[in-house]
């Protein structure tokens, strides 16, 4: 079993769900910001820093009229769980004081921000009040019926995940008959939820802490299983966290330290957030143990799927050191059902300086939109705060254009990250006729769809 090294998974940490929404509200009340008697900021602050950071529910993305409605009705800060609970978590965790009455930043937050072992500590701490807080009967949180509860669910599905090879994505139908060996109990009136679909809702709210990665596709057919299909892989965070729990109770789980050992989704993830010239160094030693056609193969398969991106685009980066060994397979790629797949092989192939401009053209006109959605999500942060930025530089002069001249909607509408892509277009791109194209090509794949 393979573990990053702690400054990786430090940075890994700072980008998770919680503690990046934790530390962006930390910073956000300085210099000081009142708060209630019940220790939360009162209800026009909260307006500014739900705006601020996106911290919308779920139901309400990628709908700004319906937002600003909701927003407008909001009595209290405690109302807003993706408000509240990373407030409560900065608070926790010693990210933000309350002295007299006013929130302000600890003192020395940025100085603490540098130190793995703290973030990590910091992570930890959330990882496991994740586990003990989640509820898998949504409809019945406050009492629970029996075998419902994170606690309860929880340990037997990440242990289980821990255990399995690298890169292993179980869905939810085998990590139920695996992992619960009896069957829950029966509930109160009313029903309690099927097993996988209790799973479901802990794992989604384990998710928040980076621990484990969801691809969830619900059901839309009365006659299929509620909750869909869905897979679940546990994240290098995660095997940091489980391993850390079992270590604290006396399980040995030796590890192999290094990145070149890691399994792609794991070796992906961690070179997204080291800097660009290390990058490179780590690409090497990974790349020997496997050889450029089984790299290709080992890459494509993590990489598929909605909220991959960045995952996709550093993955090209790998694959472009070694794009000349394996260009037979890049081009029968380019023929794949897959959007994601057509897109990482045009992506590497269009870099690899193999093509003349008769091969570029050619390749643009066919999956050009796919690119432009995959370079745009790839450039994407959690709120959106960095597009901006990217859309008015000047290394990327309107790489949107290809996306929406003559667009086709079946054709565009095939990948898994086409609207949020044209949703964050629309709310951000600095030309209002741009933003304007983006949005009514959003509204029709949500219509199509």
């Amino acid at each position: 079993m393979s573990l990053l090294p702690n400054d990786v998974l430090a940075r890994m940490a700072l980008d998770s769900p919680l503690l990046c929404d934790a530390l962006s509200l930390a910073r956000w009340s300085a210099p000081a910001t009142p708060v209630t008697t019940g220790g939360v900021p009162g209800i026009d602050d909260a307006r500014t820093a739900i705006s601020r950071f996106s911290l919308w529910p779920n139901d309400l993305l990628g709908r700004p009229a319906d937002r600003v409605t909701w927003l407008g009705g909001l009595n209290s800060a405690a109302d807003v769980a993706h408000f509240v609970v990373p407030w409560s978590a900065a608070l926790r965790l010693g990210l933000v004081r309350i002295d007299d009455s006013l929130a302000r930043p600890a003192p020395d937050l940025e100085h603490q921000v540098r130190d793995s072992e703290r973030v990590l500590g910091w992570w930890f701490q959330e990882f496991e009040r994740t586990i003990a807080q989640a509820r898998g009967d949504l409809a019945r949180p406050e009492s629970p019926a029996p075998g419902t509860t994170g606690p309860e669910l929880l340990p037997g599905v990440l242990r289980f995940l821990y255990e399995a090879p690298d890169g292993h994505r179980p869905d939810l139908d085998t990590l139920s008959e695996e992992t619960l060996s009896r069957p829950l109990p029966a509930g109160p009136p009313g029903g309690t939820p099927e097993t996988a679909q209790l799973l479901l809702h802990v794992l989604w709210q384990l998710s928040d802490t980076g621990a484990v990665l969801l691809d969830h596709r619900p059901s839309t057919a009365p006659d299929e299983d509620r909750h869909g299909l869905c897979t679940v892989e546990l994240t290098a965070l995660g095997r940091y966290g489980v391993r850390r729990m079992l270590l604290e109770v006396g399980v040995h789980a030796p590890i192999v330290d290094t990145l070149a050992e890691a399994c792609a989704s794991r070796f992906l993830d961690a070179l997204a957030v080291l800097p660009y010239e290390e990058r490179l160094r780590e690409v090497a030693p990974w790349l020997d143990r496997r050889g450029p056609a089984e790299a290709l193969r080992q890459i494509a398969a993590v990489v598929r799927g909605p909220g991959l991106a960045l995952r996709r685009w550093v993955g090209t980066q790998v694959l472009n050191t070694t794009s000349s060994d394996i260009e037979p397979q890049l081009r029968a790629m380019l023929c794949s059902p897959r959007p994601t797949d057509s897109s990482m092989a045009a992506v590497v192939l269009l870099s690899s300086g193999m093509l003349n401009q008769r091969g570029i053209d050619h390749l643009l006109a066919a999956h050009g939109p796919w690119v432009v959605i995959d370079m745009v999500a790839a450039a994407m942060a959690p709120d959106d705060s960095d597009l901006s930025a990217f859309l008015s530089s000047k290394g990327s002069p309107d790489v949107e254009r290809m996306l929406l001249t003559d667009p086709d909607p079946l054709v565009i509408g095939a990948h898994p990250d086409a609207l949020p892509v044209l949703e964050a277009l629309a709310r951000h791109h600095p030309d209002h006729d741009t933003a304007a194209r983006s949005r009514l090509l959003a509204i029709l794949l949500r219509e199509g769809n």
